[in-house]
């Protein structure tokens, strides 16, 4: 199947190229050689509308453009008429796309003059490109992101499903990424404090660095809907597999109970979860895809709920909740690297029942549903891009010859 996937590759990318008039990588021509260079190496091009650890990447990207570095993305299957090309290119950054100019982004990057660093977002990332990339630029410093621990992840969901044998085979495979590959790397970028302890069990500890998710508030708290006129709750997720069980899990566990005290409750989903779960039908199940616009989702409902049972990192969807003052109840690992107090931040259930009847109690209670609202913007200190920036004026500063931690 590879070899066929490859064919249709290059056909597409020769037809593409073909009728493509602009090939001139987008911002090249502000290249800076006096600044700082940083290039940022991913799978696929970032969509920071459609997944947290895209928009998370979005921000550290602007953080690095704002401080003057010329801030280069590189993708494969890169065109000039994909949307996210333009969108990225507006903001200030190189975005390296298919031309007839360069064979590839490593033939692009050979003609770079200089690279200070190259950031590989993600674990795949990293074991695709990493010896390439250090053969060409020697001299760059290397970062690699985790965006989360993925073996972990496949450690947790091993516990519930101990006989599928992919998890066993996926948690091999970025085991042996995430702790030996990981080492050869400069700077190891963990996405929250929990994950940096994880991983300073496998690696130097001097290498990791924490950049958890950036969130700040989106509205003002008094152009959000009172209590009163909010209805329904909310559940964000993409195709992800952690997303996929929590689906099931609260349609087939949670909302039962739920149901029996509030039968008209609604469940609205937004997310590409939909393409994955197919045989869930009811009335007050309302997978809505994709939305472009999510603002009115945060103000219309009365709270979001995340109820995943296995993961690892960060959960943006819960940051994001708190961008708009939207209450959350959501699981430990929902929780999890989120600096979050039970009943005062958020409301955090790990069994069935307790979930349910925290979704009851806060569709009814309006005194805990403020007090909840009103804690949002403390929940979002730890993630300010304040502190993004701190840490990467440190970053900046280790590569001029003082440690990243002094």
């Amino acid at each position: 199947m590879g070899i066929f996937k490859d064919i249709k590759r290059y056909f597409k990318k020769r037809t593409l190229l073909k009728n493509q008039l602009d090939h001139y990588i987008p911002n090249y021509n502000n290249y800076n050689p006096l600044n700082k260079t940083i290039v940022f190496i991913s799978r696929s091009m970032l969509t920071p509308d459609k997944d947290s650890g895209s928009n998370r990447l979005k921000e550290i990207i602007i953080s690095f453009i704002e401080q003057g570095y010329n801030s280069i993305i590189c993708t494969e299957n890169a065109y000039i008429s994909d949307k996210y090309i333009n969108y990225f290119s507006d903001l200030g950054a190189i975005v390296y796309i298919e031309s007839n100019q360069y064979k590839n982004y490593f033939e692009f990057l050979k003609a770079v003059p200089k690279i200070d660093y190259v950031w590989y977002y993600g674990p795949n990332t990293l074991k695709d490109n990493f010896y390439k990339i250090a053969k060409i630029l020697p001299n760059s410093k290397s970062i690699y992101d985790m965006v989360d621990i993925h073996f972990l992840r496949y450690q947790r969901v091993i516990q519930l499903e101990p006989t599928r044998i992919s998890h066993k085979t996926k948690y091999k495979k970025y085991f042996e990424i995430e702790t030996k590959l990981s080492q050869k790397t400069d700077y190891i970028i963990t996405i929250s404090d929990i994950e940096k302890e994880v991983m300073a069990k496998y690696v130097d500890p001097n290498k990791l660095i924490t950049i958890s998710n950036i969130h700040y508030p989106k509205i003002k708290i008094e152009d959000t809907l009172p209590f009163e006129k909010r209805k329904d709750i909310l559940f964000i997720g993409s195709s992800h597999t952690p997303n996929i069980d929590a689906i099931y899990y609260l349609y087939n566990e949670i909302m039962p109970l739920v149901w029996k005290k509030i039968p008209d409750l609604k469940v609205n989903i937004i997310g590409s979860v939909n393409n994955e779960v197919k045989e869930i039908e009811h009335p007050n199940f309302a997978f809505l895809g994709y939305v472009e616009n999510i603002d009115d989702s945060f103000i219309s409902n009365k709270f979001m709920i995340a109820p995943l049972r296995y993961g690892a990192g960060v959960k943006g969807k819960v940051g994001q909740a708190f961008e708009y003052y939207l209450p959350v109840i959501t699981s430990s690992i929902g929780a999890e690297g989120m600096h979050l107090t039970h009943n005062k931040n958020a409301l955090i259930e790990d069994t069935k029942e307790g979930f349910a009847e925290s979704i009851i109690e806060l569709y009814t209670n309006k005194n805990l549903w403020l007090k909840l609202q009103n804690n949002s913007e403390e929940s979002l200190h730890p993630f300010s891009k304040e502190i993004l920036k701190k840490t990467l004026i440190k970053l900046n500063q280790s590569n001029n010859g003082t440690h990243y931690f002094t």
